[in-house]
Order: C-alpha cells, then structure tokens, then sequence
C-alpha cells in the first residue's frame, strides 16, 4: 500500500443510486465480492444477505467508491484500477483511495418523485480541508424519457443561478477537464471551483464547491 498523501488537492466527487431500478435489486450474485474489500464485505455481514437493509448498503459502498473514482481522476486523470482499490469505511465517513487518498464522505438515503416515494441513495466525497458548508449538492427525479446528460447539466445551472437565467442558454458552456470531470463556463469565463454531475435511473444529482453567493449568469457582459 502507498503512503497516504496528507497534501490532498481539492477534489469532489458526487454519485447517485436510484433504488428503485432493476440494476438495483437485480445484480450478479459475485457482484458484492468483486466489488468489495474484505472489511466492506464484513460489514455487510451484519445484515442477512439480499435484505433490503444489506442491498441499501451495497450500493451505498460503490456509490461511494464511484465518487472517490471520480475525485481522485482530478487529482490524477491517468488514475485506473479495480474497484476494490478503494477502502470504504462508513462508521468513519471515509474512503481511502488506492491507498493514496484519504477522503471524507457524507452518504444519505433520500426519497424524491412527486409523491416522495421514490428512495435513493446520494454520495459525496471530498477533500479533508473543504467542509460541507463549502460544498453546494442537491438531488432531483427527472421526468421520464428526459436525456439525462442534459437534464443533471440544466438542474445544476438551474439550482446555482435560478430559473430565469435559463433563458439564455448561449451564455452557458459545459466542457470537460481532462479527468472527465465537468467545467462550467459562463459567457466563455470559466467558473472557478470543482463540478461533479452524476444521474441513474431517475435522478440526476450535482456537486460544486464554486461560490454563488451574490452571483447569477447575468454577472458576465
């Protein structure tokens, strides 16, 4: 195992399950074996295999691990590996990330659709040094048949700056960084600070550490 780096870079990763898709319930049964470590498997354990609160979990593990990927590719775009190269460990709230990485994780189950029905489970991993005052996230369920690339990409403006200033679409670019990661633009400024955008199923979800206070897409002449 690498030495843990202690001078993390700024990093934010956000992922999304929804739980109520075939995926989600339907899965491979080797699926927690390749996916897990032995300490992730052993605190499955704790709840009877394909129980609803051991299938939650699961998926909170790799939501999780999909998160760090995400934010350890902005620290190293070249970054690849299996999935038990990352080390889960939930009663901390932290992941380690090809034992390089220490990050901290914030993971919740939510309900969203219009009757509030729907579970979800929603992730975040990010660097030590940020706080969760600093990160912006928020989770939504889409309308059905709604391209999702584009729907997480207009709820993310919509959330940050307000409805109205979706009514200038040319002055909104999205690019990507070479990790992968998204990078917003706003009349051809690129805002400064990390974006992770993610969706499943029927939710979409963003995270961005980018101040708005006091700032809307009107800002740029």
């Amino acid at each position: 195992m690498k030495n843990i780096n202690h001078n993390i870079p700024l990093v934010l990763g956000n992922d999304i399950v929804d739980l109520s898709h075939t995926d989600a319930w339907n899965f491979h049964p080797r699926f927690p074996d390749r996916t897990c470590t032995p300490s992730e498997l052993y605190y499955l354990n704790r709840w009877p295999l394909g129980s609803p609160e051991y299938i939650e979990r699961l998926w909170m593990i790799w939501s999780i691990k999909e998160s760090a990927y995400k934010a350890h590719k902005q620290h190293n775009p070249d970054m690849s590996g299996w999935w038990n190269s990352f080390e889960v460990m939930p009663e901390k709230g932290q992941v380690i990330s090809h034992g390089e990485l220490l990050l901290h994780v914030k993971a919740e189950k939510g309900y969203g659709g219009k009757e509030g029905n729907i579970p979800y489970i929603h992730t975040l991993v990010y660097s030590p040094y940020l706080t969760l005052d600093q990160i912006k996230s928020d989770v939504t369920c889409m309308e059905v048949n709604m391209d999702q690339s584009k729907a997480v990409r207009d709820f993310t403006v919509r959330k940050l700056f307000g409805p109205d200033n979706m009514l200038w679409p040319e002055r909104i670019t999205w690019c990507k960084e070479k990790s992968g990661a998204p990078v917003l633009k706003i009349s051809h400024e690129t805002l400064k600070g990390r974006f992770s955008l993610s969706h499943h199923g029927r939710f979409v979800a963003f995270a961005t550490n980018y101040n708005v206070e006091g700032k809307t897409c009107h800002y740029v002449s």
